[in-house]
């Protein structure tokens, strides 16, 4: 019995396994990591995996360390010391990488049931000047166009600034840097052919306090989500996502815009007038639905409804001149239909009183040619000149019509 029980002590306050001994002699970064993907199942517990992982975080930290001492006091003493830029960069983010899957055995409890992080508290301190390297670094590679080093540094510091390992510190949870730092990533991303992290990083953005980050990074994802849409899958996965984006930001008009287009595309037109019922009982002063709403009825050939959806759009709206175009063939139609509609049958008149309302209606159509003609002389946006012309000849009104040939 006294032999078992000695047996039983011995084994229970073993030393480190064979592995793990290999693993903590080791002096090199790149000899150490071999060993730990080699051995790691032969560690025997939690509390062995949280001291090898952490055996790479302090090797590859005295190297990220070195470069950055030498950075330091170049520029406090103005000399011109060799800084190993790329590879101090590479082993902060193997230092933080390697510290966060520390961290994950680190808090596990040992064999007594107990919570005891070995290294946690040294990893947060240390990986935090990390942490404000990593973002330093990448938002000069990101404004500078070097994408993949941009990413690489940034993408790491999104990661660890939400990972659990600093959930206490308040300087990185309170971080006003992570916004902006999770755009430049996903847009560098975007760029890489990253297109699904790219998505999970500019979300990020989106979610930001900042409102210039909120805008550039929902620019941003809307142009990422929207691209490769080759099947009817991919069509309708990006109106499902574009649901989703609208559920959580109905007040943004860009997603309003981008889910609407998709579901007219997948001729949705229902759907289209369902959301813009809705969003106006939210939105009461929102512009967009009255825009797609009379585009639909535009496309139906509603003419006369058409033109009460196009009196709601502001001359205050963007790209006015567009809209003012679209009620003007809105009104041009109404009076060609009223003229088809009434004509003599034999003669291909009207009668006075109907030729003289049909020239009402064309009187119409022309204030909104002519409003067309005033902010856009040139047709640069739209061709508003061959049916003014067309309306002043019919109305009697040569002499405008001969000024514009």
């Amino acid at each position: 019995m006294m032999a078992m029980m000695l047996v039983a002590s011995a084994t229970a306050f073993a030393g480190d396994s064979d592995a793990l001994k290999a693993i903590l002699k080791a002096k090199d970064y790149a000899e150490a990591e071999a060993l730990l993907k080699s051995s790691l199942g032969q560690l025997a517990n939690d509390q062995e995996k949280a001291k090898a992982y952490n055996k790479l975080v302090d090797l590859a930290y005295a190297k990220y360390k070195k470069e950055d001492d030498t950075r330091i006091t170049n520029q406090a003493l103005m000399k011109n010391d060799p800084v190993d830029t790329d590879g101090m960069i590479k082993a902060g983010i193997d230092a933080l990488n390697y510290g966060l899957e520390c961290d994950k055995f680190d808090v596990l409890p040992n064999a007594k049931g107990q919570v005891k992080p070995a290294f946690q508290k040294k990893n947060q301190d240390r990986l935090y000047n990390v942490l404000k390297g990593l973002y330093d670094n990448g938002c000069n590679f990101a404004e500078n166009g070097k994408n993949e080093e941009a990413f690489k540094c940034l993408d790491a510091y999104v990661n660890g600034s939400t990972a659990s390992l600093f959930k206490e510190n308040p300087a990185v949870k309170n971080d006003p840097n992570r916004g902006i730092a999770a755009y430049y990533a996903g847009r560098a991303a975007m760029q890489l052919e990253k297109k699904e992290r790219a998505i999970e990083l500019l979300k990020m953005g989106v979610a930001d306090t900042m409102k210039q980050v909120r805008e550039y990074s929902i620019d941003l994802l809307l142009f990422t989500m929207s691209k490769n849409r080759s099947t009817k899958a991919d069509s309708l996965k990006f109106i499902n996502d574009m649901k989703d984006l609208y559920a959580q930001y109905p007040e943004n008009e860009k997603v309003y815009s981008y889910m609407c287009d998709a579901l007219i595309l997948n001729n949705d037109e229902a759907a289209v007038e369902e959301i813009a019922k809705n969003h106006l009982a939210k939105f009461p002063n929102s512009v967009l639905p009255h825009i797609y709403s009379a585009f639909l009825l535009q496309n139906q050939k509603k003419y006369a409804e058409a033109v009460a959806e196009w009196n709601k759009v502001p001359e205050s709206q963007p790209n006015y001149v567009q809209f003012a175009y679209y009620r003007a063939v809105c009104k041009y139609n109404i009076a060609a239909e009223f003229n088809e509609k009434n004509s003599d049958e034999r003669t291909g008149r009207l009668t006075p009183e109907n030729d003289k309302k049909f020239k009402e209606l064309l009187t119409d159509a022309q204030v909104d040619f002519e409003k067309c003609q005033e902010l856009d002389p040139e047709q640069n946006t739209v061709k508003w000149k061959y049916l003014l012309h067309n309306v002043y000849t019919q109305t009697g009104q040569q002499a405008k019509a001969d000024a514009l040939d």
